[in-house]
């Protein structure tokens, strides 16, 4: 598990004494005890009895820092110039105080950490936030079906549910709420419409620049500039940061309910995979889409891509 070190990065070693040390050595050797790497360790203060450690990181790996002491001493004791005196101890303000503990007082604090992390992750797991996308939306031009059936089948599912602003067609207004639910601590972030191929769609992009490596795959292809079509075709973006999950679906109702079920079933099991769940989702709409055809109920101005590729 990790630990955010908010900022305090500092880690004093006090009641020593130095002669002629070379801090470089004595940075490595400090990196070495606490598993990082070599330049994530800095010296940035030396005095009469005391040198300060600065861990150039904003998390560590609880089990990697945890009851340490011991291994820290006797690292930078093996440095020329070192030597420790009974006094020799390790300080801390912040996070990397558990340096200091005892190894049985670490493994029990690692093993409490645990316990309120699963608990957390699980809270968050059932926290979900849905938007709606787009101008005729936010002006009350159509009304959003959607939001209130996803709202309703989750929380039918165990899901606290709520529901955020009206996404606008606008890039940064699409980042700037995804990044403030995820630091808001949702589990499961869902968005409809605006994947479309106009200039004025802007979601899948948007919850790009959220989560950078997120699945995206193609439903449907378009000959790029033909019409309103600025883009290669429509698609849905899958992606996760930290234990948020973030969905982009299309805006159709029919459709949503389709990928709904999908999204459901990755979430029997916590912390789904993002593209695997992509995967699924764009393969059910792509044979929703295959019968809308067949129906006649849209128009085959595109060619539809089974493959997901271009």
């Amino acid at each position: 598990m990790e630990y955010n070190l908010l900022e305090k990065t500092e880690v004093w070693v006090t009641g020593l004494t130095l002669q002629a040390v070379n801090l470089t050595e004595l940075a490595a050797a400090a990196a070495q005890a606490l598993s990082l790497e070599t330049s994530e360790v800095m010296v940035v203060d030396v005095r009469q009895d005391l040198v300060t450690f600065d861990v150039l990181r904003k998390t560590v790996r609880a089990e990697d820092v945890a009851g340490k002491k011991a291994q820290l001493l006797q690292a930078i004791a093996a440095v020329p110039g070192v030597e420790l005196t009974p006094k020799t101890a390790v300080h801390s303000d912040g996070v990397l105080g558990v340096i200091a503990l005892e190894p049985g007082e670490a493994a029990e604090v690692l093993e409490r950490t645990r316990q309120m992390t699963e608990s957390i992750l699980a809270a968050v797991a059932r926290r979900a936030i849905v938007f709606a996308s787009g101008f005729e939306v936010s002006r009350g031009l159509i009304e959003d079906t959607n939001s209130p059936f996803i709202k309703t089948e989750l929380e039918a599912h165990g899901f606290r549910v709520a529901l955020g602003p009206v996404l606008e067609d606008d890039l940064r207004d699409v980042a700037f709420n995804l990044r403030d639910a995820v630091n808001q601590g949702y589990g499961l972030v869902i968005t409809t419409g605006g994947v479309g191929a106009e200039s004025k769609d802007a979601t899948v992009e948007g919850l790009l620049q959220v989560a950078p490596e997120a699945a995206t795959p193609w439903l449907v292809m378009y000959e790029k500039g033909q019409g309103r079509h600025v883009k290669e075709g429509v698609r849905i973006a899958v992606g996760r940061v930290g234990p948020t999950t973030l969905v982009a679906l299309p805006g159709p109702n029919d459709e949503v309910r389709t990928a709904l079920p999908v999204i459901l079933k990755h979430f029997e099991n916590r912390g789904p995979d993002p593209r695997l769940l992509a995967e699924d989702i764009a393969q059910a709409l792509r044979q929703r889409l295959a019968e809308k055809m067949r129906q006649g109920k849209i128009h085959p101005d595109h060619r539809h891509n089974p493959e997901g590729k271009p």
